[in-house]
């Protein structure tokens, strides 16, 4: 059993992947962030691989991480990153943006490589959220006793429904009791700080990305 969300993430969740697919993925998650659909044939074109190896990247993700749009042929969203509306709002270089849930918010900065400006509300007392975060932390945090919920869905849960089992129970509250609030119906959960949140985030990135993060979308 994992003991720790840290040993959750590295050891449970994301086994990692060679480089080129790290590199399609991240190339995807930028391609989004831009605010538009991403057909496969644009992402060829930023990606450091060929239309029949981004292909297969992107065909083999779980269908519970990519959405498309209405003709199938074009992604919305993909691993926490939308351009169709949530609870959260995620505003990066000018693009208004959403994230499928809290945790989401902190690793895209530096998967991103630029800061974002998040906006959520409180699930127990409907207070606005607001917070700041960047490659390198997390800062305007309002209110400043602002924690998250984070849980830790077996795989096959994941994988069945990333957004059941995961996002729709990670949230921002507004102070340590409104958390408590929601720990109480969910005793096999976690309250944290934004600070240790944003440390798992890391964690999150190295995992998934350690062969390019950092390195420049070519």
């Amino acid at each position: 059993m994992t003991d720790t969300p840290a040993d959750y993430l590295q050891q449970q969740w994301f086994a990692g992947g060679d480089a080129a697919s790290q590199a399609v993925l991240l190339s995807l998650y930028r391609q989004l962030a831009k605010g538009q659909p991403v057909a496969l044939a644009d992402l060829a074109t930023t990606a450091p691989a060929d239309r029949l190896a981004v292909e297969f990247i992107i065909r083999a993700i779980e269908p519970t991480r990519i959405r498309y749009d209405d003709t199938g042929r074009r992604i919305v969203a993909y691993g926490g990153l939308s351009l169709e509306p949530t609870g959260h709002l995620f505003v990066f270089a000018g693009q208004t943006l959403y994230t499928w849930c809290a945790f989401d918010a902190l690793f895209l900065a530096e998967i991103l490589d630029g800061p974002a400006e998040i906006s959520s509300r409180c699930p127990t007392t409907g207070i606005r959220i607001s917070l700041t975060v960047t490659p390198q932390g997390v800062s305007d945090i309002e209110p400043a006793e602002t924690v998250m919920s984070f849980v830790m869905p077996t795989a096959e849960a994941r994988c069945t429904d990333l957004r059941g089992s995961f996002c729709n129970h990670v949230n921002f509250y507004a102070s340590p009791a409104a958390g408590d609030a929601w720990l109480a119906d969910h005793p096999n959960g976690r309250i944290i700080t934004p600070q240790e949140a944003f440390r798992l985030a890391g964690i999150r990135n190295r995992a998934a990305f350690g062969e390019v993060i950092g390195k420049p979308d070519t």
